[in-house]
């Protein structure tokens, strides 16, 4: 996907202070709490594992959890204090809780690997800590999912090869226009490094954290290009030798929205907000290889032409319950948004939901292919809680389209960015074919 010369056309109990009758009933009733089954066996770790560092860590930033913890329930500072009967009573019962809760995960990784090795026997290496198979796509989705959630069959995928995207136990279609497409192996190498180098990366780690948006707010950021800035020094180098002036270097504008409180999530959406934005970006993804998965969705759904109709990243540290919805309806089967993971803690589990009309099923993303989901395909974010580790999970959002008379206008008139205009039929026409055709 070669890039051209841009368009010149626009477009949260809050608890009372703490009485002495509430600490008698809360003293009481850890009395009651049985002692923690604790397994006998030695952990083992690797051997370049740094496990004093790891427990200096641990305690720091458990203290500092459970003071929160405290003050969120309404308790005073003083009840916080490391002397405080409060602290260490709390300190106490949620030690026992975290004892029980590791125990829990344990049983249900062993019964995990039991059903594994009878479903799964061609599990190439197994980890000796939580007995989940490494580097298998399907037993990294077993290993955390739900009861409530069926399985996807997710196979290894080769560059640009294309799967429908099926139900594991009999093989049926889970909707007409989802898929997963086997991704070019530079792709998110390149997708993170642009974030990084642009410095959007360190804003999307650390804003949800540190100065998130409400729901419903948004907020602008400026930026340069890490390309624009490789072209200047040569162009510098250049002008110096011939004597003459240099060249400055252009920002680029990005927006952040948080989206509304039915979302039930901490969720951020960073997008490009103008076109040039919107056109270093897409020097990223020709760089990464883009090409060979716009002709993969092209020839599976046997269509016309594709062009990159926006990009943006999506960040979220939790979500209390998957807001399931479909990106695009009505638009002749001719349009999509394709996810792919760019960073996401260890171990997070499953990160999207889809559904048919009588079932859902949990996939996660991985770094060997991303996610195609059309017209009418219901999905939605995964519930999940990565605050405790301070973690992100960042996706990438490709909108696509094949365009022609009858999807135009809904096109179009999509919301989900700043850029490219809502509404700006003229801009997107223009657009139609650039990145792929069939001919």
């Amino acid at each position: 996907m070669t890039p051209s010369k841009p368009s010149s056309r626009r477009r949260g109990l809050v608890a009372p202070t703490t009485s002495t009758s509430r600490l008698a009933a809360f003293s009481l009733l850890l009395l009651h709490l049985p002692p923690p089954t604790l397994s006998q066996n030695s952990p083992r770790f690797s051997a370049d594992f740094k496990l004093s560092d790891a427990l200096n860590y641990y305690h720091v930033e458990s203290a500092s959890l459970l003071k929160r913890s405290l003050l969120a329930a309404g308790f005073d500072v003083e009840d916080t204090m490391e002397v405080s009967k409060t602290y260490l009573d709390f300190a106490t019962r949620a030690l026992h809780s975290e004892a029980r809760r590791i125990e829990r995960i344990k049983d249900a990784l062993r019964q995990r690997t039991k059903e594994r090795d009878h479903d799964s026997p061609s599990c190439h290496a197994v980890d000796s800590s939580t007995g989940q198979c490494i580097d298998s796509p399907s037993a990294s989705d077993a290993a955390g999912s739900s009861p409530d959630f069926h399985r996807f069959s997710t196979p290894d995928l080769t560059p640009g090869q294309t799967d429908l995207l099926r139900w594991q136990d009999d093989g049926s279609l889970v909707q007409e226009y989802a898929a997963r497409i086997g991704l070019p192996p530079q792709l998110i190498p390149t997708l993170r490094s642009y974030a990084e180098d642009m410095g959007l990366l360190g804003i999307m780690t650390n804003m949800l954290y540190e100065d998130p948006l409400p729901p419903g707010g948004s907020r602008f950021f400026t930026f340069s290009s890490p390309y624009q800035r490789e072209q200047l020094q040569q162009l510098q180098q250049q002008q110096q030798q011939n004597g003459t002036m240099t060249s400055e270097i252009r920002n680029f504008t990005w927006n952040v929205e948080r989206p509304e409180k039915k979302w039930k999530s901490d969720m951020h959406w960073f997008n490009t907000a103008d076109e040039l934005s919107h056109e270093d970006a897409l020097r990223a993804l020709a760089k990464g290889g883009f090409d060979l998965v716009l002709e993969a969705i092209g020839k599976e759904f046997g269509l016309d032409h594709l062009h990159v109709d926006s990009m943006g990243f999506v960040a979220v540290t939790n979500c209390d319950r998957g807001f399931v919805h479909t990106d695009w309806e009505d638009v002749d089967g001719r349009a999509f948004n394709f996810l792919v993971g760019i960073s996401s803690p260890e171990r997070s589990g499953p990160e999207l939901i889809v559904e048919s009309d009588r079932r859902r099923g949990e996939v996660r993303y991985g770094s060997n292919a991303g996610i195609l989901v059309g017209d009418g395909t219901r999905h939605g974010t995964r519930e999940c809680d990565h605050r405790a580790e301070r973690g992100v999970r960042i996706t990438c959002s490709i909108y696509l389209a094949d365009l022609n008379e009858k999807n135009l206008e809904v096109v179009a008139g999509d919301t989900t960015s700043i850029f490219p205009p809502t509404g700006d039929v003229e801009w997107v026409w223009s657009q139609r074919g650039r990145h792929w055709s069939k001919v």
